[in-house]
């Protein structure tokens, strides 16, 4: 019986998966320059310069965690720190860049001129009654000026009984450096 619902998972994942690193890559919007250690360690603009409410801080975590932050993200910034070919450092700052409000560290590796982090799968079976499925998939670069482009692939389906849904997107944003 436990076989056969490993069997049933791995089924089911199969028929469903994230954007791949080279996808991403395909579907960013902007140019890229070469990728370098230094040039992708600074601090960031936590929130875009238009009208979209979106947040570089609530990106990078989404794909380390599924928690809800409650934090203030106005008026804040965020400093990425590649510590290894492998392992990113991530910190929320204050706006005079003196506390630490939180930090974390993700998984990936370079691949071409970005960063890819490792894809972050949330995986809930109840066979056959439901099951949900979470996936993102990230990577990270710098454009021509230094900014940072972020690439986030998104899949979100789920299936109760006999029915079933979903959504997929992928999001290119440009954050603003604000120092090295």
């Amino acid at each position: 019986m436990r076989a056969t619902k490993l069997i049933f998972l791995i089924f089911l994942s199969s028929l469903s998966s994230c954007y791949s690193t080279k996808r991403l890559i395909r579907e960013n919007d902007f140019k890229t320059s070469e990728f370098n250690e230094q040039s992708l360690n600074g601090i960031y603009n936590n929130g875009l310069n238009d009208s979209l409410p979106k947040n570089l801080w609530v990106t990078l975590k989404s794909s380390y965690s599924n928690k809800t932050d409650t934090i203030n993200l106005d008026n804040n910034y965020v400093k990425l720190t590649l510590i290894d070919n492998e392992n990113i450092n991530v910190k929320l700052l204050n706006k005079t860049e003196e506390n630490i409000i939180d930090e974390f560290n993700l998984k990936g590796r370079i691949k071409d001129n970005f960063f890819a982090i490792d894809r972050k799968l949330t995986f809930y079976p109840f066979i056959p009654i439901y099951y949900v499925n979470l996936e993102t998939k990230t990577i990270l670069a710098n454009d021509l000026n230094g900014n940072l482009v972020v690439v986030t692939g998104r899949v979100s389906e789920a299936m109760i009984l006999m029915m079933a849904g979903g959504n997929r997107s992928v999001q290119n944003n440009q954050f603003k450096r604000i120092k090295n």
